[in-house]
């Protein structure tokens, strides 16, 4: 019985562990002079380095800036499709919400940021 209750101990710390590493933070800023227009929504999405899909996107309608956020295996494309590796962050705002318009101002992370990295900074500059 002791055994049983380690086993399921171990599990779930080891469970624990790599939830909280298997995502990507952050915070998004607006640079000065970028016009942020109500009633829009902030894409912020993880990009396979030269691949031009988003493998993960997190929607936020109407966010408030600075805004933070997290990337994780519940934001990918496609459920069930694993987030490791290393990512492009992207972000991109939609003055109408609508993921096609990119009329707003974005930003990307210079680099590609591993899953587990937190404090990633992108600030976001008009066009």
């Amino acid at each position: 019985m002791i055994r049983s209750a380690l086993i399921v101990s171990l599990f779930s710390v080891s469970t624990f562990a790599h939830a909280a590493t298997s995502e990507i933070s952050g915070v998004v800023t607006v640079a000065k002079g970028a016009t942020i227009k109500p009633g829009g929504a902030l894409f912020v999405m993880a990009k396979e380095p030269g691949k031009p899909m988003p493998v993960a996107v997190l929607r936020v309608v109407e966010p408030k800036f600075p805004y933070k956020f997290t990337l994780s295996e519940k934001n990918t494309m496609m459920p069930g499709t694993p987030f490791t590796g290393s990512f492009l962050i992207t972000a991109r705002y939609s003055p109408t919400g609508d993921a096609m318009d990119k009329t707003g101002p974005e930003g990307t992370e210079a680099k590609p940021v591993a899953v587990g990295s937190k404090n990633v900074k992108i600030e976001m500059k008009g066009k």
